[in-house]
């Protein structure tokens, strides 16, 4: 049948009303088509990532000067906001008479430089420089108390005095034994000179400690003694150890008695494997055994 074009859109009209109220369209000559459903995505899941944080890397606590021509101890501190004890204590060894060309270690801060030595610990190294252990730990980036021996540690507002009065305090009266042996030569003359020291005489390699706590004044190769190393105690006395086979402190570094500073040797004008150990006051070499326990 055919029906007038005003009917047929009437018709339409009334299809397309009712699809509407359906929620279908229905045309005359398309299929159906349904869309797919949009995927619920939880509102977890469309947060927008957070971008992964930076790694904090460790400040550097020291850099290296290298001396150039017209400087000197005084300016190169000033130019870096130190003083000239810190860098003296930074760099052990130099003098005033500096050279172009000679590498210095800048401390970030007016402070000391302090070697972890066997036995340390933070506590006791903040206790020894009067500094609060967090104090440590911060300016060397340290997120544990672990420290390991020969490590360097900057020790922020310590001061040389301080350190000084510290070992003058753990000093004692007597001197410990410096190592493990047999005396084979006595302080005294022989063969028409003064043998300043006392030889004990051991394997290579023996350990051998400070006999007291100070500060090392030398360490390297002292002619016929070979490897020493030489330890001012305070009050006058000094300590030497003679034809080391090797030695593991350096000089301006404090030491405690009882720590191992070297092993055992045969270098220099040595007859054999032994120590050879003095202890002087005010300049004088003593008879070390009249202060040994």
């Amino acid at each position: 049948m055919h029906l007038p074009k005003s009917k047929v859109k009437r018709r339409w009209a009334y299809l397309g009303g009712a699809a509407l109220l359906a929620g279908i369209w229905v045309f005359p000559t398309q299929p159906h088509v349904v869309p797919e459903a949009m995927p619920i995505v939880p509102a977890s899941q469309t947060q927008v990532a957070e971008a992964p944080k930076a790694v904090e890397q460790p400040q550097q606590v020291t850099k290296r000067y290298t001396v150039e021509a017209g400087d000197t101890l005084s300016g190169i501190a000033a130019r870096y906001g130190i003083d000239v004890e810190t860098l003296t204590a930074a760099n052990p060894g130099i003098s005033d008479l500096i050279h172009p060309g000679d590498q210095l270690v800048i401390l970030p801060q007016k402070g000391l430089v302090h070697q972890v030595n066997n036995g340390d610990t933070l506590w006791d190294i903040a206790h020894t420089y009067g500094v609060p252990v967090e104090t440590i730990k911060s300016a060397n980036t340290k997120g544990s108390d672990q420290i390991t021996v020969g490590e360097r540690l900057f020790i922020p507002g310590a001061h040389l005095a301080r350190a000084e009065t510290v070992v003058a305090r753990a000093s004692v009266s007597r001197f410990f034994w410096p190592t493990r042996g047999e005396i084979s030569s006595d302080f005294g003359w022989r063969w028409g000179r003064l043998h300043a020291g006392i030889d004990i005489a051991n394997d290579t390699g023996t350990y051998v400690v400070a006999a007291r706590a100070g500060q090392i004044i030398w360490a390297g190769w002292r002619g016929g003694y070979g490897y020493t190393v030489m330890i001012d105690h305070g009050g006058g006395y000094i300590s030497l150890y003679g034809h080391l086979d090797d030695y593991n402190v350096e000089r301006g570094q404090y030491v405690r008695g009882g720590q191992r500073i070297a092993s055992m040797g045969n270098t220099g004008n040595s007859t054999g494997p032994h120590l050879h150990f003095e202890i002087q006051k005010n300049g004088e070499p003593v008879d070390p055994t009249g202060f040994l326990p």
